[in-house]
């Protein structure tokens, strides 16, 4: 069984729909990676667990954007 996959990439949501079929396996890695990187910034103290909104969108940036190279804003309008 084969699945051929056609884009126009002269039209702009033809050319999306390309780049976010060609970064999918970037995109669940980068998934993977951001939660296990999550779980590694939660401190637990006293109070319970919490995690530093900064950690986390740092953590964020640093996986998608420099590691896998995912520019949100060229898949999502």
């Amino acid at each position: 069984m084969k699945a051929i996959l056609q884009f126009n990439l002269d039209n702009e949501d033809d050319a999306m729909a390309h780049a976010r079929c060609i970064k999918s396996l970037d995109m669940a890695l980068a998934l993977w990676t951001f939660a296990g990187r999550v779980r590694e910034i939660v401190d637990t103290s006293e109070d319970g667990k919490y995690i530093d909104a900064d950690d986390v969108w740092e953590a964020w940036e640093n996986v998608v954007t420099d590691r896998y190279n995912i520019r949100m804003d060229d898949l999502i309008k």
